[in-house]
């Protein structure tokens, strides 16, 4: 839940109270939520929550302020020497650095995010835990650092300019999301995963306290490995667990592997009862529906679900566009958004979600697709080379089969990250036709895909497989799929935990050799033989799903939503912003009603959509 701050030097300005307490109230998703605030001369701590996640307090030396959700705080409380009951999670966290400094970080299990203000080194420390589940981002500058879970709450303090980063619109336009560390917004930056930020007389430096390594290194058979895979398992959904009643207690259940298992091993804990939900749609291709009722049976959990339709999208499309401060076009927002609020009108308070397994243990459909272009490199290169791409590029002939040939050796010899990246929207048409003129990336002179291309660099791991989990788990999940899941929760008014983000599990699946993850092209091939006494039989080979809208169907079909995507596109002043070009768009409507096999073109007019109504919003305040 939402935190924020001011620091000024000793020496400078005082912190206007009004400002910070400006700060809070723009955080805030609902005017129920409880707010608190530290303030003093030079400093203010501050945030606001529908519970008690935020909390601040003031110690010998210290000012404290976090938003955290700690499943092992008895175990780190029992650490201190002091018999003093710990009266918060900030003075639990404040104790733990005054003891151990910042080494403690590494021993937390949960969610946070943190402010520390050491006055004895006049230095301040913003933390988040390992995977950025509950982010920070900060404008830093010589008189004052301001800093907020969001962005928009920045600029709230009065200091901060509103100013959007071309840069990190054009990188929107390519990923559907803004990569960590840039901001939609110009002088602001993202704390990353794992990361700690010291601020000190007016200087920023970053450190790094926890990265997942892929070690590779465990020796035992499948099957003790697998043993040892699902007693961690079990632990984690324990550990985050424990503190809840079954009544105030829910799991997302999309009938996949990962919300599945956590179901089963919440009931094997025989915490009762447990309560499932699920989302579903009209449309047979995107709901998974009978997956879930599948391990709602099995589980004999308490299961609710609700089919969303496209007037129901429609009419909560504005309420997520002003929740997410920065463009965001992961269109499974919305039912995930339903799923929460469903949860919440039953009286749940805590979500537990599957997120993570995928990443962790190679469940994605791409890792065993990414195999069949790596058996190309299996052939001897000189015959690669002087043989067969000869052949198939001088062939004068063009057909089918050739030129599937072509570009299954274009893809294979392509690399990663760019193999992974041919179906992203400035990869695959040229950037001078969707990008406006003066936008970053438009001739080519810049990479796109510099981030994930140095992710996939300094990955800490030997296998090619590793090296894509490690570029996931910071963009996919970390950028992605994480803000998608906290933010719509915090807009239902709940929290979620995430018990495979969990670092131990986590540090078990770097130990894990590749060939246990992907063995030939069966995905998860650990994970499945960890859980094949605890998961129905048709859970264990159903086929990769996802959990998306089918928006691009409707897009195209739905009356009302065709309707208004060609207001919203077809308005003169979406083109006045300089992202990006009306030819181009006019042709994305063309080849959506032209293709009939797939929804490409419908998924990215939603990209283009959700950059105006951002716009219009969190720019123009409209």
């Amino acid at each position: 839940m939402p935190l924020c701050g001011i620091v000024t030097p000793s020496e400078g300005r005082p912190v206007d109270a009004a400002a910070l307490k400006r700060m809070i109230a723009a955080s805030a998703l609902d005017r129920n939520w409880t707010s608190v605030q530290l303030d003093q001369p030079t400093l203010g701590f501050g945030g606001t929550s529908p519970a008690e996640a935020v909390s601040v307090c003031r110690l010998d030396g210290l000012i404290v302020a976090c938003d955290a959700d700690i499943a092992n705080h008895a175990d780190l409380a029992s650490t201190l020497s002091s018999s003093k009951p710990i009266s918060n999670a900030a003075e639990l966290l404040g104790c733990l650095y005054q003891k151990q400094g910042i080494s403690f970080l590494k021993r937390i299990r949960g969610s946070f995010s943190l402010a520390i203000w050491d006055e004895k080194k006049n230095q301040l420390l913003l933390a988040v835990d390992p995977f950025g589940i509950r982010p920070l981002c900060y404008a830093a500058g010589p008189e004052q650092f301001t800093f907020a879970s969001y962005p928009g709450a920045l600029f709230h303090s009065g200091c901060v300019e509103k100013r959007v980063d071309p840069r990190a619109i054009a990188s929107y336009l390519n990923f559907y999301v803004v990569l960590a560390p840039q901001c939609a917004f110009a002088g602001i930056s993202k704390v990353l995963p794992g990361s700690v930020v010291f601020w000190r007389a007016g200087s920023v430096r970053t450190e790094r306290y926890w990265d997942l390594q892929y070690t590779e290194d465990a020796r035992s058979s499948t099957d003790r490995l697998a043993g040892e895979l699902l007693a961690l398992m079990d632990d984690s959904v324990r550990t985050y667990s424990v503190d809840m009643a079954g009544a105030q207690l829910g799991c997302f259940l999309s009938g996949g592997t990962d919300s599945s298992s956590v179901a089963g091993l919440l009931a094997r804990s025989g915490k009762r009862p447990v309560q499932t939900f699920s989302i579903g749609f009209g449309e047979d291709r995107f709901n998974e529906l009978e997956y879930a009722h599948i391990a709602a049976r099995h589980f004999q959990t308490k299961h609710r679900e609700s089919v969303l339709t496209p007037e129901e999208t429609l009419r909560i499309i504005p309420k997520v566009v002003a929740a997410f401060d920065e463009p965001f076009a992961n269109a499974s927002a919305i039912p995930t958004y339903f799923c929460s609020s469903l949860a919440k009108n039953n009286g749940v308070d805590v979500m537990l979600a599957g997120d993570g397994g995928d990443e962790l243990f190679g469940g994605n459909s791409r890792y065993s697709t990414d195999k069949i272009f790596q058996l190309y490199h299996e052939i001897p290169a000189l015959l690669r080379r002087w043989l067969i791409e000869p052949a198939v590029d001088g062939f004068p002939i063009s057909f089918g089969l050739l030129e599937k040939a072509r570009r299954y050796i274009r893809r294979a010899n392509a690399g990663h990250p760019d193999r992974g990246a041919e179906y992203q929207p400035l990869r695959y048409f040229p950037p001078e036709l969707v990008l406006a003129p003066g936008m970053p990336y438009r001739n080519g002179h810049e990479d796109v895909l510099a981030i994930p291309r140095a992710y996939h660099r300094d990955a800490p791991a030997h296998s090619e497989l590793n090296r894509q989990l490690y570029v996931d788990i910071k963009i996919t999940l970390g950028d992605n799929d994480l803000p998608k899941v906290v933010r719509t929760a915090e807009m239902a008014g709940i929290s979620v935990r995430f018990p495979y983000l969990d670092p131990p599990l986590a540090d078990f699946s770097g130990r894990l050799p590749a060939n246990l993850k992907l063995r030939g092209f069966e995905k998860r091939y650990l994970f499945k033989c960890a859980t094949r006494d605890l998961l129905p039989e048709e859970i264990l080979k159903k086929k990769k799903h996802g959990f998306g809208l089918p928006i691009g169907v409707w897009v195209k079909s739905d009356p009302k939503l065709r309707s208004w995507a060609e207001d919203v596109l077809h308005d003169p002043r979406t083109y006045q912003r300089g992202y990006f070009q009306r030819e181009f768009v006019d042709r994305l409507f063309k080849e959506m009603d032209l293709d009939n096999s797939s929804t490409f073109f419908g998924d990215m007019m939603w990209l283009f959509l959700m950059l105006e109504l951002w716009h219009r919003q969190h720019v123009e305040g409209d």
